[in-house]
């Protein structure tokens, strides 16, 4: 079952970058000021964690993003070598917190809401770009720790903050 939604959650991203008018023309988001709430206490709990377990200092900038990065880097190598691997809910923490502070940074820089995306009929607290992209930070975040480089959040973002292709 995990390996079939990381794979679901993979391949949304992949079409949530190639497809935007696609997933932007779907009435599939609902604003929310609870789920905007937890994203910025969960953004918050990010910084600390990552001061604390990674020695790395999150200041809220679009270049942390890069950082972000290299703890998630971390988490995955250390989730290759454990034996038994973690499962999702022990990994949960570390995506929620990491996926709300990339996506408020985003939200800052490049405006967006947080609130219920619906991807695939499933509901999920994320985020709507203002030019309409929903994503999923927390499944991200997850795929990155489980999956490795491919899943890279970093460059994720920046391809999200370009914005679609211009035809």
């Amino acid at each position: 079952m995990n390996a079939a939604r990381r794979v679901v959650v993979a391949l949304l991203g992949a079409l949530a970058l190639s497809s935007f008018q696609v997933i932007a023309a779907t009435p599939d988001f609902v604003a929310s000021e609870s789920i905007r709430q937890d994203a910025a206490t969960s953004a918050t709990e990010a910084v600390a964690m990552a001061k604390r377990q990674f020695d790395i200092a999150l200041d809220g900038s679009e270049a942390s993003i890069d950082d972000v990065e290299r703890a998630l880097d971390r988490l995955h190598s250390n989730y290759v070598l454990a034996t038994p691997k973690p499962s999702d809910a022990q990994l949960l923490p570390f995506a929620r917190a990491f996926g709300a502070y990339v996506g408020e940074v985003y939200r800052r820089n490049h405006g967006a809401a947080w609130g219920t995306v619906t991807l695939n009929g499933t509901d999920y607290a994320g985020l709507r770009t203002d030019t309409g992209v929903n994503v999923w930070w927390t499944g991200r975040v997850l795929n990155r720790i489980t999956d490795g480089p491919d899943n890279n959040v970093a460059e994720f973002y920046r391809r999200l903050a370009r914005g679609p292709a211009k035809e």
